[in-house]
Parts: C-alpha cells; structure tokens; sequence
C-alpha cells in the first residue's frame, strides 16, 4: 500500500491470545502518532500509533477491561493476555480509537501526523514526512 493512502473498510483486528476480536466497517477519522508521555508508559512503547473511528462503526467479540489514564480517557485491554486495545475518549463518545499494531494488516492504515513530539524519545526522533507538532494536533478529527 503506498503510503498515504488506506486500505477501503472493513478493518480487522484483536489481542495476542485472540479473546478478543474486533471490526470496524467504516473509514477512519483519523490516524496520529502520538508521543506523549501517558501512551509511552501505557504501551510501553517509544510512541502509540493510533487510528480513530465512529464509536458506532465498532464490532467487537470478546471481553474487555478498562482503566481510566487521564481525565478523559479509557484505555481498554484484554484481560488474558493484556493487549491494549481500544481508546476511548471521555469527551467524545462518538469515537473510538485502536492502536494501528493491533489491526490484523497494520499497513492498511497510514498515520497522518505526530503529535506531542515535545515528549518524544530523543534518540528515537522521528525521520519522515509527516506533520510534527509539539502538543496535540490543531486539526480536528475527519466527521464520521
């Protein structure tokens, strides 16, 4: 896939063990790198690639929990193997997020931009094209 451009829905996904599976069948809204410090410690990961979708798009199989990491999000995972999975935002209902790895074809989707690159790993600086801002994005996310 040329980078850039997504693959069409449906998106398809889920945890490690496989107890939980998911689906999305409409386009994502949004896709950013973010590296703020919350999702460094959350994924235990240099940065969180996420995609956004409508809440309504999301099917799901399987069990989950959730753990409140900031005033307004949820992070959910599985609770066997400990796969966090979805992301959902207090304040916005209509829509939630997936880490991109967790999609069954990760390079169906193509992040747009990187966000809180003021809490970046220095020594893991990013070397591509793609907007970089130093907080959260000034670009909403795409209307479902």
């Amino acid at each position: 896939m040329p980078i850039g451009i997504n693959k069409p829905p449906p998106y398809e996904g889920g945890c490690l063990c496989g107890a939980v599976r998911y689906r999305f069948d409409a386009p994502t809204i949004g896709a950013r790198i973010c590296h703020c410090r919350l999702c460094q410690t959350a994924m235990a990961a240099p940065f969180l690639a996420a995609a956004s979708f409508p809440s309504k798009a999301l099917n799901h199989s399987g069990e989950t929990e959730r753990y409140r990491s900031s005033a307004r999000l949820f992070r959910h995972f599985c609770p066997k193997c400990g796969t966090r999975l979805f992301l959902e935002p207090v304040d916005a209902p209509d829509r939630m997020g997936i880490p991109i790895a967790t999609l069954d074809d990760p390079g169906a989707i193509q992040p747009e931009m990187h966000i809180w690159i003021s809490s970046q790993i220095a020594s893991l600086t990013p070397h591509d094209d793609l907007p970089k801002y130093d907080k959260g994005s000034p670009e909403p996310f795409r209307p479902a």
